[in-house]
C-alpha cells in the first residue's frame, strides 16, 4: 500500500467511512480508490481536493503525481501548456499522435486501462488546441482523430472509474462527431455515453442513449450493432426489464456472429462471438438468473478467441466465477476464481479488479459460514 492509501485508510477508519462510502461522496468508483490506494493509478488533482474536502484535512494535494487532471489542468487549475500547436503545423502534430494510439489500444487490450490514463492526459491538451486553432480542410482533416482520441480517453477514465472525468471526455467527441456528421462514429460514441450512465447508476438515460445510438441513420456494420444492442441490454437490465434485456442481449450475438465475415474495418473489432456471449452471460447475472448466465459464460469461456483481447478474456473467466457462485456451486467458483486471478495477473484494469475483489469477497464470507466446504 501507498502512503497515499495508508493516510486515506487512517482517515477512514477514524471516521468509521468505508472505501466505498468515501468513493461515493468524491464521484468516482471503489476500484479507482483501491487503485490509487495501491500504486495502481494515479491520483487526480480534482479526487485530491474532493478527498481533502471531504475528510477535513489538507493532506492529498502532495500525493497527486499525474500533472494534468482530465481536462488538462494542472496545481491549480492552470491548464497544461499544449506547446506550440498553430494552424501552419496542426496536421502533422496531429498526425504524429495519430501514430501513437493504436499502440494505447493494444495496450488497453492486453493489460487495461488504468495506467494509460496518465500519458493519455498529457496528450487530451494538444488535442483540444489543434481542434481550437484548426480551420477549413485541416480542420475535417483532423477531426475524426480528436473524436476517437478523446472517446478512448472516456473509456481510460471509466476503467480506471472516474466517470466524472469519463463522462466529459466522451461528451466531447460526440461533439466532434456530430460536427462531422458520420453516423457510425455518432452512434458508437453514444453508445459509450450510455455505459457511463448506466455504471453512474442512470440506466434510464443510458437506455435512451442506446435508443438514439441504435436509430442512427447510415451504414452501421454487423459488429458495431452488436456493441449497440449489447449496450442496450445492459441498460434494460440495470431496469429490471428481462425481455428487452434478453432480446437485445440474443440479438447482440447474431450480430456478432454475421460480423466475422464482414469487410469492413470499424470501431469494434474486439466485438467477437464470444465477447458478445460473455457480455450476454453478465446480462443474466445482472438479472439474477445464474444458471442461464452459466451456460453462456461457458460456452464463451471454451471458445474464446486469442487474438490478444486479454483484458477481456480476464473478465470473461471472473464473470464466469461470479456465476459459478451465483449457481451455489462453491468448489467451481473458486477454482474459476484461481484461473481468473492468474489470468488477471499484472493487469491495471479498474473493471477487472474491482469485479475480482467482489468475488473474493463474496467466497471468503462463503468460507466463513458454518458448514461451509473446505
Amino acid at each position: 500500500m501507498t502512503a497515499c492509501g495508508r493516510e486515506l485508510l487512517r482517515l477512514r477508519t477514524e471516521r468509521k467511512l468505508t472505501l466505498g462510502e468515501v468513493a461515493r461522496q468524491v464521484s468516482c468508483s471503489t476500484s479507482y480508490l483501491s487503485n490509487v490506494s495501491y500504486g495502481r493509478a494515479d491520483l487526480t488533482q480534482r479526487i485530491a481536493g474532493q478527498l481533502d474536502k471531504i475528510l477535513g484535512v489538507g493532506a492529498f494535494a502532495a500525493y497527486v503525481s499525474q500533472p494534468a487532471d482530465g481536462d488538462g489542468r494542472g496545481k491549480g487549475g492552470a491548464r497544461a501548456r499544449p506547446g506550440d500547436v498553430s494552424r501552419s503545423n496542426v496536421v502533422p502534430v496531429i498526425a504524429a499522435l495519430g501514430a501513437l494510439l493504436p499502440g494505447y489500444i493494444k495496450a488497453d487490450g492486453l493489460v487495461g486501462s488504468v495506467t494509460l490514463v496518465s500519458p493519455l492526459s498529457r496528450h487530451i491538451p494538444v488535442v483540444e488546441q489543434a481542434c481550437e486553432v484548426a480551420r477549413g480542410q485541416d480542420r475535417k482533416t483532423i477531426l475524426p482523430f480528436a473524436a476517437l482520441f478523446l472517446e478512448f480517453c472516456g473509456w481510460a477514465y471509466q476503467d480506471a472509474g472516474d466517470l466524472e472525468c469519463a463522462m466529459r471526455w466522451t461528451s466531447k467527441a460526440l461533439d466532434y462527431a456530430l460536427e462531422l456528421g458520420d453516423s457510425p462514429t455518432i452512434a458508437y460514441t453514444l453508445m459509450r455515453k450510455s455505459a457511463i450512465a448506466t455504471e453512474a447508476g442512470m440506466a434510464g438515460y443510458g437506455a435512451g442513449l442506446a435508443d438514439a445510438a441504435l436509430a442512427q441513420r447510415g451504414p452501421l456494420t454487423p459488429r458495431l450493432r452488436a456493441v449497440l444492442l449489447r449496450q442496450r441490454a445492459y441498460a434494460a437490465a440495470s431496469q429490471k426489464d428481462s425481455r428487452d434485456a434478453l432480446r437485445a442481449a440474443d440479438a447482440a450475438i447474431t450480430e456478432a456472429v454475421a460480423g466475422t465475415s464482414q469487410g469492413e474495418a470499424d470501431r469494434a473489432p474486439y466485438c467477437s462471438p464470444q465477447y458478445a456471449e460473455m457480455e450476454a452471460g453478465a446480462v443474466r447475472l445482472r438479472l439474477g438468473q445464474p444458471a442461464q448466465a452459466l451456460a453462456v459464460l461457458e460456452r464463451s469461456r471454451l471458445a474464446w478467441p486469442g487474438d490478444g483481447q486479454a483484458r477481456d478474456h480476464a473478465l470473461c473467466l471472473t464473470r464466469f466465477a461470479a456465476a459459478c457462485a451465483a449457481a451455489g456451486d462453491r468448489d467451481r467458483a473458486a477454482a474459476a476464481a484461481a484461473s481468473a486471478r492468474a489470468a488477471a495477473e499484472g493487469m491495471s484494469s479498474g473493471r477487472v479488479s474491482a469485479q475480482l475483489s467482489r468475488l473474493e469477497r463474496e467466497l471468503s464470507a462463503w468460507g466463513r459460514k458454518p458448514g461451509a466446504s473446505r
